[in-house]
């Protein structure tokens, strides 16, 4: 075991300096004895997080050291797999993507915004995908988990920002990025973009049509009622998310059609239509009754 250790600057100064026999006898010190093959074998089914993950247990390190095997872990990969994209590598992509688009949106006009872009293109042609060509979940998971709420909130709603002040090449790439990595949007971010250009009528035709696609999963149809509310296409909102309340009260997911009511009660206040508001919690009341009865003692959120 090395006896070459990294020092608790570490934090200040991150681990790129340390070498790689230091980073190991800091591992094996604190009760980690890690071996290139050991990593390797851990890193065919995880990456650096969950691999941080599946150290813990075994971690002793206190103080400047408690987080040092997440860190570590992340620059093994660096350097152990340089061939392979780690998640880290699209969280500080995308952040800087963002941060340059958001430069831009407040009058910046030398933000790096084609760069950002160029970096995004060269990084999502080495990611790893499923077998439907989407990013794998699980590295998707571990990028996207340093992302804070509001940043998430940015990410949402970026390309709308962009569409609306009249950044629309920008506005249609950055769709384009948030569809590829969140599957279930594909078609939504760029209605949103057409709506924020003033072609109302056409991204509610194509948000409608999304409801509808029965090749898409509950959760990209209701992402597509969601984006009908965000439009303020009630009237379609409303007869699209009714459509599916049956559908999946047919077909007995219950709790797609559990998260239908309070898109549909958000609607039928919009519109004042207190017909369908009682109509509405009659069905919610028979809907609550038959998930308390498959899952008693599983209290739901109640919106």
């Amino acid at each position: 075991m090395s006896t070459q250790r990294v020092d608790k600057a570490w934090q200040q100064k991150g681990l790129k300096e340390y070498s790689t026999e230091a980073l190991l006898g800091t591992l094996g010190h604190y009760g980690l004895p890690v071996s290139e093959e050991d990593f390797r074998q851990l890193a065919e089914k995880s990456f650096p997080l969950g691999i941080a993950q599946q150290w813990r247990a075994k971690w002793k390190g206190t103080g400047p050291f408690k987080d040092f095997a997440v860190a570590a872990a992340v620059e093994l990969w660096r350097r152990w797999l340089p061939d392979r994209v780690a998640p880290m590598e699209l969280t500080d992509t995308l952040g800087g993507l963002m941060q340059a688009l958001a430069q831009l949106l407040n009058g910046q006009t030398d933000a790096p915004v084609g760069p950002a872009f160029e970096k995004m293109t060269a990084l999502r042609a080495r990611m790893p995908l499923d077998e439907r060509g989407a990013p794998q979940e699980l590295f998707m998971r571990e990028a996207l988990a340093p992302f804070t709420e509001k940043q998430a909130e940015v990410f949402d709603s970026l390309a709308e920002a962009l569409a609306s002040s009249g950044h629309v090449a920008h506005a249609e790439s950055f769709a384009d990025v948030e569809e590829f990595f969140l599957p279930d949007r594909k078609g939504i971010s760029r209605a949103m973009v057409r709506a924020a250009r003033g072609e109302l009528r056409d991204a509610t035709d194509d948000l409608v049509k999304l409801t509808q696609d029965t090749s898409r999963t509950p959760i990209a149809r209701l992402l597509a009622v969601d984006g009908l509310i965000h439009v303020k296409a009630n009237e379609q909102a409303g007869m699209a998310a009714r459509a599916l309340l049956e559908q999946a009260e047919q077909g007995g997911d219950l709790h797609l059609a559990l998260d239908l009511v309070p898109r549909l009660e958000h609607v039928y206040k919009a519109t004042n239509d207190r017909v369908a508001l009682l109509d509405l919690m009659r069905i919610s009341e028979r809907l609550e009754a038959a998930h308390d009865k498959i899952h008693p003692g599983h209290r739901r959120h109640r919106h």
